[in-house]
C-alpha cells in the first residue's frame, strides 16, 4: 500500500473509531453548527483579501469588487436522492446571488458519481439542473466530473456567479433595530414541494390526488428574483433566501449577523394550508424547513413593502420587527418564547 493510500485509509479509519468512541455520534447532519462552524471554519481561515466580502454567519455568498461592477458567488452541495434534489440546489445558489442584490449570469457544476450510477440516471439529473437554470434566465457554464467509490448517491455542488453594480450586498451586516421583518409567498414551500413529488404514494393514503399536486406546483414559485427587485427598489436593508433551517433558522442568522434582537409574532407568518397539513402528517415543523422560493426582508417600511409586492401578485406579510436588544422574541398570542439557535432541517427527520 502506498503512502498516499495508507493516508487516506488511516483517515477513515479514524473517523470510524471517533464514531464507535462516541457511540455513532458524530456531526449533526445538515448544515454545520455555528459554534463548529466559526471554531473550526472561519477561525482556520487566516488568508484575507482586502477587496472581498469574506464568510460570514448569515451571508449566504461571498463576493469581491471588480473594475466596473462586484462579482457575487454562492455555492451549495447536495446528496442527490432525486432530480428534485438538483433543481433545489441551482435554486438555492441563483436565490442567494438574487438576495445579495445581483443576478446569476453562469452556473458552475461538480459532479461526484457512485460507480453504481447508470447514465440515464446521470442525463436525467443533467436534465433537472438545466431546467433549473432555464427559469432563472441563466446556465451551466463549466464544471467537473467525475466517478469514485467513495459516494453512495451523486454528490452535487452548484456555485452560481453574478454581478451587480449597486453598492452593498443586502446582507445581515446592513440590518439594523427598529425595521420591519417580511417574508414572501410562505415558509418550507421547498420541503413540501419536495414531499409531493417524491413521497406521493405515502401522502395518497389521506390527501387527494388534486391537493398533492397542487403541493408539488410550489416548486413554481422557487425563485425570490423579482421580490428581491422589488425590496431593492422600496429601499430594503437586507435581505435573506430562506433555504435549509426555515424561517427560524433564517431569522437567527440575521439576528446573529447584525448583532441585534428580534420580536416576531408566529401568526403573522405566512403558511399555506397544504403545508401545515403535509407537516402533521409527517410530524415535521414547517418553521424549520427547507424554505426556497421565500424571502426575508429587513425594510423600514414593511407594510409599503407588502402592497407593493402584492400589485406584482407576490403575496407577503410584515411578521415583526428588529430590536436594539439582544432578545430574539416569538410571540404566539400572550406566550412568548425566545428563538433558540438554528436546528437540524426538518427535512433530515424524513429521510431526505
Amino acid at each position: 500500500m502506498g503512502k498516499q493510500r495508507e493516508k487516506e485509509y488511516g483517515f477513515r479509519l479514524l473517523f470510524r473509531l471517533k464514531q464507535e468512541v462516541r457511540g455513532g455520534q458524530g456531526m449533526r447532519k445538515g448544515k454545520l453548527q455555528q459554534s463548529v462552524l466559526v471554531r473550526s471554519v472561519f477561525k482556520m481561515l487566516g488568508q484575507k483579501r482586502e477587496d472581498a466580502a469574506g464568510p460570514a454567519v448569515g451571508r449566504g455568498v461571498s463576493a469581491f469588487a471588480g473594475e466596473k461592477e462586484t462579482q457575487v458567488f454562492s455555492c451549495a452541495p447536495v446528496l442527490v436522492k432525486d432530480p428534485e434534489d438538483a433543481v433545489l440546489a441551482v435554486c438555492r445558489v441563483c436565490n442567494s446571488v438574487a438576495a445579495a442584490g445581483a443576478s446569476a449570469k453562469g452556473v458552475l457544476v461538480s459532479l461526484m458519481l457512485p460507480e453504481a450510477m447508470e447514465e440515464k440516471d446521470l442525463k436525467e439529473l443533467m436534465r433537472a439542473v438545466d431546467g433549473a437554470c432555464v427559469r432563472y434566465g441563466t446556465a451551466v457554464i463549466g464544471g467537473h466530473t467525475e466517478v469514485t467509490d467513495g459516494v453512495l448517491y451523486p454528490v452535487l455542488t452548484v456555485t452560481a456567479a453574478g454581478g451587480t453594480t449597486r453598492a452593498g450586498l443586502f446582507d445581515p451586516s446592513c440590518v439594523t433595530a427598529d425595521l420591519d421583518l417580511v417574508v414572501t409567498k410562505g415558509i418550507a414551500l421547498g420541503a413540501v414541494s419536495y414531499l409531493a413529488k417524491t413521497r406521493r404514494d405515502e401522502l395518497l393514503t389521506r390527501f387527494s390526488p388534486g391537493f398533492i399536486h397542487g403541493a408539488a406546483d410550489f416548486s413554481e414559485d422557487y425563485s425570490v428574483c423579482r421580490e428581491a427587485e422589488i425590496a431593492i427598489e422600496h429601499g430594503a436593508a437586507a435581505m435573506q433566501d430562506l433555504s435549509e433551517g426555515g424561517i427560524f433558522g433564517a431569522l437567527w442568522e440575521m439576528a446573529d449577523g447584525a448583532g441585534i434582537g428580534l420580536d416576531v409574532a408566529l401568526k403573522r407568518i405566512p403558511i399555506q394550508q397544504e403545508t401545515v397539513e403535509i407537516c402533521e402528517f409527517f410530524g415535521v415543523n414547517p418553521y424549520q424547513m427547507l424554505s426556497t422560493g421565500a424571502l426575508l426582508i429587513a425594510a423600514a417600511d414593511g407594510e409599503g413593502l407588502v402592497q407593493k409586492m402584492a400589485l406584482e401578485g407576490i403575496p407577503s406579510a410584515v411578521i415583526g420587527r428588529t430590536t436594539s436588544g439582544k432578545e430574539r422574541i416569538l410571540r404566539n398570542g400572550e406566550e412568548v418564547r425566545y428563538l433558540d439557535k438554528p436546528q437540524m432541517d426538518e427535512m433530515y427527520r424524513v429521510g431526505r
